[in-house]
């Protein structure tokens, strides 16, 4: 049994994340780290990163990386983006960056101990 087009819909949060991910991944990997997705990209997209070579860059450093892929300036980052860095339990820090209006990241670091 075949869906009717109306029963197709489309996440349209999902689907702006999902176009963003090879440049994430790839500015992640250029500062020396690995990331993996984790939960629907329903509300947020979720990551999972960590250092992957002896010599990464520092977690802060990576971040920015990350949010420069979405145009925002050195300048903006410094001094009027709001990233949230919450500590959790067995060393992981969550990174909340938003991007535009409710569309964020939640960036998991298990940090390399510095």
């Amino acid at each position: 049994m075949s869906k009717d087009r109306q029963e197709i819909t489309t996440n349209g949060r999902a689907a702006f994340y999902a176009t963003m991910w090879n440049d994430l991944r790839q500015a992640a990997m250029d500062c020396g780290w690995a990331l993996g997705l984790h939960g629907s990209l329903a509300s947020d997209m979720d990551i999972m990163a960590m250092p992957w070579i002896e010599d990464a860059t520092t977690a802060d450093y990576m971040i920015n990386s990350l949010i420069k892929c979405f145009g925002f300036s050195d300048f903006w980052i410094k001094y009027q983006m709001q990233v949230d860095k919450t500590s959790k339990p067995n060393g992981r820090v969550v990174y909340t960056i938003p991007i535009y209006a409710d569309f964020y990241l939640d960036i998991n670091v298990i940090d390399k101990g510095e």
